[in-house]
């Protein structure tokens, strides 16, 4: 098969180039279309179910409404986990599926499965929805808006009812957040005192106000000549006529009005969120990106839309921050930077192809192997739906070395077969016998090097995620280089070499193959000692990377940070709003802050269930380097620490999400307290606090659901309310209108609507010890106060109640100073053991970045070996023995030593990366040394030279040229990751390329100088010459 595929490259080789051409430029037109991303979706399927439970406290929301939809969803196909936290007046149940599910489908099963709950939950609790399907990442964008000339409700209702639709509408939205401001209801705030004077009832005010804002289908009527259509038009409805409305007959003659028993305002919805912008009181726009949607695209298509509504925003003196948070801006600065990369590492490569070809003709054949593999591998990937993201770039980056190796091996092989042949020679049949002859060596190392990634490609999990693009990339990449070498290279050797001699090697690198032969055989005599030396650096290896500090993923430099702030529980908005300006100005005064934004609390219709007591800062800094980052991140620790009244956890951006991915909280380090009853759990929970506070470089402790909400709890007595006459419904509704207000229909506008409400006054809802003095009807027209009727006592509850699996949990969360999570996990775990005793049917679990790491890595090292085992036959089946698979095996880990060795002077911290590097390293090492044994067994075989020093050393001189162009190639291509790790977008491929650099070091000292010495001693045992050999 593979001589049939040179042959006929070699009989067509116009058509070879036109194919290749074709290639190039449907290379070109994917790069220019395809979707861009900084990372891969991530993160698994997931739906999020939410139910509105209005007036209901945490723990009646997790009883009457969270406990009966975990029963129903527990029971759909295809569930990995199911996590809920139960609030004031909402329940929100997180479903993640089993990986490699449709996320539509899944989503659809959901659907199905709560479509009769509805019967099950209370009257007055709204049907659960399920938020629309969002990206990994999630934020798209977040807009600020702040206005001195417009009042909170007007600048709400701007933002609310003419940007937000605008924004909705771009393409690839998928959800608008509104945070902030005052959302507008008219309020039919009644009198007591009047009600009972009149003898009407709440219901009564409610009911004719609902009929006045209520519009229905008015029909038609028929005339002899048409049908005229009628249309009840209630938008002409203001305050006044609502206030006009009859509610009843008056007793002394005419109609009582509602604005007899009432007064009829517009006011604010009581609040679930706020927002500063800029340490000023504000609205704040959060949107969020559909699934697969381009993040790119979909972000220029919103700033267009804003863009359009701009004029309008200034002409009403608002002023607007249109990027407090873009996440493009790290995916524009990553992709550029990795783009920029490879470039810089082609640029080098085609220096280092001329300066060691000599020969332009023979450099631009092997440089056109790059370009052609690279894109093959960007349209494979673009038609199975992947995007282009620092990963798959990563792969194609460290793919270089291996793509051009191939094209390096044969066009290597066919200059030093055409050196000195005679003019009238078959040059087509020179051309096609020397690529044929390496392209079995090649083939099998293709296919070793390939199970050697494997392992990558079939990680699972958030690990998988990330790297399976890479793994799948670079395997796509190596493959299509296989084929062009067999296809273009050959081809076009013919076309451009076949009219003139091909030119020398440099005198340089024939004087480094004479040293290199000199020194080599020097070893040759030496093979036991060369094995023990080989043994002994990998064995001190392995020993100096069990020392190394572990990390799942590295922290991203996406100069934008996530401040999560906890104030005491219970705390008000007018707190919080008076803690976060304070906190907004001390951030905005540290020079690298460009922007800071909080938002408090929740949004109406959002995602995260957080009560006013939480707050969430993202602050973006200015265009600074590692280190200002550094020093800026430090600067906003020492403002949140001067803050003792507050809890504060600070994370980048994408570590927030990461982590969110991983164990449903932002924090590296989470501890689950799982049980039943919830002060055993608090206990349990400030324990293992402690004990975490207690291990060295803890930070960030915090536990996620501190108990101590004040509850005003209110207990009508039904032999009190028998003894006076009040029927328990108007009681009931008495306790609605103090607090939530009766719900009274909506205006509904051309371009919004407005709900209406029932209430009481301002001042008997701001004092809770005021309610008592609620006046209620009794049957027979009498007022009775709510004090006489029921029991009223301020007690402490709960603002969150949490379940994992059904069973109710405590979260304890940390974060780590330095890299080291598993080792301060290790720590902590072991203090836990020793000190916190738990109570009968309380357990812990862990996750986080740690247990993914430690995941990570056991599933890594069950797929190597597997993997190693398929090698082992693989080389067998290649050598025909075991022989050649085990000197091969055997200088690994010389070769690893050198990766070991860069990573111990990057830090010594051993990244997910860091092991990938480790991995590939193995395939690229272990692909020299197939070549080079081949080579040997190839002039003893197919040559019929005979087994000996000359045979030995002919076979390593003859590989130096293609090992260290190879070696050079890869270096110069891995060169500006490795030397750029940490910056933005080279976080992840940075360790990897360090380790594959420093490996590829120790992997050329391996293969030219001690495993010639391994082979000599143990490739053909009885066939040596006898010859004697140099001391």
């Amino acid at each position: 098969m593979l001589t049939f595929i040179v042959r006929h490259s070699l009989r067509y080789p116009w058509l070879v180039l036109l194919l290749a051409a074709m290639l190039l430029a449907l290379g070109i037109q994917t790069v220019r279309k395809a979707a861009y991303d900084v990372f891969p979706e991530f993160v698994p399927p997931q739906a999020t179910v939410e139910t509105e439970a209005p007036g209901y406290v945490a723990e009646q929301v997790e009883a009457l409404v969270t406990r009966p939809l975990e029963s129903i969803i527990n029971g759909a196909n295809g569930i990995e986990a199911v996590r809920s936290e139960s609030i004031q007046g909402l329940s929100i149940i997180n479903i993640t599926f089993k990986e490699g599910s449709d996320p539509y489908r899944a989503r659809q099963q959901i659907s199905e499965a709560l479509s009769d709950a509805v019967t099950q939950l209370p009257s007055g609790v709204g049907p659960p929805v399920i938020t629309p399907l969002t990206s990994s990442t999630m934020d798209l964008l977040k807009i600020g808006f702040v206005s001195d000339r417009m009042s909170p409700m007007a600048l709400r209702d701007l933002v609310q009812w003419t940007v937000r639709p605008r924004l909705l509408a771009a393409h690839g939205v998928a959800r608008a957040n509104v945070y902030g401001g005052e959302q507008r209801r008219i309020e039919v705030r009644v009198r007591p005192a009047d009600l009972i004077a009149h003898g009407v009832s709440l219901a009564d005010v409610a009911t004719a106000t609902r009929h006045i804002l209520q519009i229905e289908g008015g029909g038609f009527a028929d005339t002899p000549n048409q049908r005229i259509l009628i249309q009840p038009d209630s938008g002409n409805v203001s305050s006044a006529a609502i206030a006009h409305t009859v509610l009843a007959s008056n007793p002394g003659g005419g109609a009582l009005h509602i604005g007899d028993v009432a007064d009829v305002v517009d006011a604010p919805v009581p609040a679930f969120g706020d927002a500063l912008v800029m340490g000023r009181p504000g609205v704040l726009m959060t949107l969020s990106s559909q699934y697969g949607a381009n993040t790119l695209d979909t972000t220029k298509a919103v700033e267009a839309a804003l863009a359009e509504v701009m004029p309008a925003l200034k002409a009403k003196g608002v002023k607007v921050y249109p990027a407090m948070h873009r996440p493009a801006n790290f995916i524009e600065t990553a992709l550029s930077g990795i783009q920029r990369d490879l470039l810089i590492g082609a640029a080098m490569i085609a220096v280092v192809l001329l300066l060691f070809m000599r020969d332009l003709r023979v450099a631009a054949i092997t440089f056109l192997s790059i370009p052609l593999s690279l894109l093959a591998a960007l349209i494979v990937l673009d038609l199975t739906g992947q995007t282009i993201n620092t990963m798959t770039l990563g792969g194609l980056a460290v793919a270089l070395g291996v793509v051009i190796d191939d094209a390096i091996v044969d066009i290597e092989n066919i200059v030093r077969r055409l050196r000195g042949v005679e003019a009238a020679a078959d040059r087509r049949a020179i051309i096609e016998r020397a690529s044929v002859e390496v392209r079995g060596p090649v083939v099998y190392a293709t296919f070793v090097l390939a199970l050697t990634i494997m392992p990558i490609l079939f990680l699972t999990g958030l690990q998988g995620a990330f790297f399976a693009p890479l793994a799948l990339s670079f395997l796509l990449a190596t493959l299509a280089s296989l084929l062009v070498a067999m296809t273009v290279t050959p081809a076009l050797a013919l076309l451009l070499l076949g009219r003139s001699e091909p030119h020398d090697e440099p005198g340089l690198l024939t004087r480094f193959k004479d040293w290199q032969q000199g020194i080599t055989a020097r070893l040759l005599p030496r093979p036991d000692i060369i094995a023990m030396a080989v043994g002994g650096i990998g064995l001190a290896a392995l020993l100096g990377a069990m020392t190394f500090g572990n990390e799942l993923l590295p922290s991203f430099r996406e100069r934008h940070y996530v401040l999560q702030i906890n104030g005491p529980v219970g705390a008000s908005f007018d707190w919080m709003r008076r803690t976060g300006i304070a906190i907004s100005e001390k951030l905005l005064a540290i020079p690298e802050v460009l922007s800071v934004e909080e938002q408090i609390g929740r949004a109406e219709a959002g995602e995260d269930s957080w009560e006013p007591h939480r707050g969430e800062f993202h602050v973006r800094l200015k265009a600074v380097g590692g280190a200002s980052e550094d020093a800026a991140q430090e600067k906003i620790r020492a403002v949140l620490d001067g803050m003792p009244a507050v809890q504060s956890e600070v994370t980048t951006f994408l570590g927030d999400r990461i982590g969110e991915s991983l164990s449903g909280e932002t924090a590296a380090v989470v501890v689950s307290v799982q049980g039943g009853d919830l002060d055993t759990l608090d206990r349990v929970a400030g324990q293992v606090a402690a004990q975490l506070k207690a291990t060295p470089n803890a930070a960030d402790v915090q536990v996620q659901m501190q108990p101590g909400t004040p509850i005003l709890r209110i207990a009508l007595d039904p032999d009190r309310m028998a003894l006076h006459g009040v029927d328990p419904a108007n009681a009931g509704e008495a306790i609605d209108a103090v607090f939530k207000g009766i719900p009274a229909g909506q205006l509904s506008l051309p371009d919004r609507t407005v709900g209406a409400a029932v209430v009481v006054p301002p001042e008997l809802r701001r004092d809770p010890e005021a309610v008592g003095e609620m006046l209620v009807r009794g049957i027979n027209g009498q007022a009775v106060r709510l004090a006489d009727i029921s029991t009223i006592a301020l007690e402490e509850g709960r603002a969150t109640i949490a379940h994992d699996g059904g069973r109710r949990r405590q979260v304890v969360t940390a974060n780590v100073a330095g890299s080291d999570v598993s080792g301060f996990v290790a720590g902590a775990q072991q203090r836990i053991a020793a000190n916190v005793k738990l109570p009968a049917g309380v357990y812990l679990s862990w996750s986080g970045e740690a247990e993914g790491q430690a995941a990570a890595s056991r599933q890594l090292a069950s797929h190597v070996a597997l993997a190693a085992i398929a090698i082992v036959a693989l080389l067998i089946l290649a050598f025909s023995g075991i022989r050649p698979a085990l000197l091969i095996l055997a200088g690994m880990p010389l070769a690893l030593a050198g990766g070991v060795v860069a990573i111990w002077l990057a830090g010594g911290v051993l990244s997910l990366g860091a092991l990938v590097g480790f991995v590939t390293l193995f395939g690229i090492s272990a692909r020299n040394a197939i070549l080079l044994i081949s080579h040997a067994d190839h002039l003893v075989e197919e040559e019929g030279a005979s087994w000996s020093r000359e045979t030995l050393l002919r076979a390593v001189r003859e590989r130096v040229t293609p090992i260290m162009m190879t070696a050079l190639v890869t270096a110069f291509g891995l060169a500006p990751l490795a030397l750029e790790s940490g910056q933005a977008g080279r976080e992840v491929q940075g360790p990897m390329a360090m380790v594959i650099l420093g490996g590829l070091l120790s992997s050329l000292v391996l293969t030219l100088l001690l495993l010639p010495a391994l082979m000599w001693r143990w490739r053909f045992p009885d066939s040596r010459s006898m010859e004697a050999l140099p001391h």
